[in-house]
């Protein structure tokens, strides 16, 4: 009788560990990106690692720049389920800077710093 209590309270806790885990993956992608480069910033793109295009074009807005020392707060779809991202910005001297694999899924604050180099606050 001991021996099924024990072996009902694992199945029951792998279940609710697994079931955690699911809500962890299924969070939300939103985050902040801060302009720690020094330049202005006239352009944000966003795409998945694995896509060719970028699917998320100019998050600024036409007629807005993220200047130094400024962030935005980047939200997605919920049916944007996809783990990594990439992110380009494009300053207002024309030059680009690039971040690849980015588990925003983990990150909730993103610092760009000149030459493509970052820091991040995760979970």
């Amino acid at each position: 009788m001991r021996f099924f209590k024990t072996v009902r309270l694992f199945c029951l806790t792998l279940m609710m560990a697994l079931a955690f885990s699911g809500i962890a993956f299924a969070g939300s992608q939103d985050f902040d990106l801060e302009n720690g480069t020094g330049r202005t910033i006239a352009y944000i793109y966003l795409s998945p690692t694995k896509e060719a295009n970028w699917i998320y074009q100019d998050e600024l807005g036409p007629n807005d720049v993220l200047r130094p020392g400024e962030s935005i707060f980047i939200t997605f779809d919920p049916r944007d389920n996809v783990r990594y991202w990439d992110i380009k910005v494009v300053y207002d001297n024309g030059k680009e800077d690039y971040w690849v694999g980015l588990d925003l899924y983990r990150i909730f604050n993103i610092t760009i710093r000149p030459g493509g180099t970052m820091t991040f606050e995760s979970t």
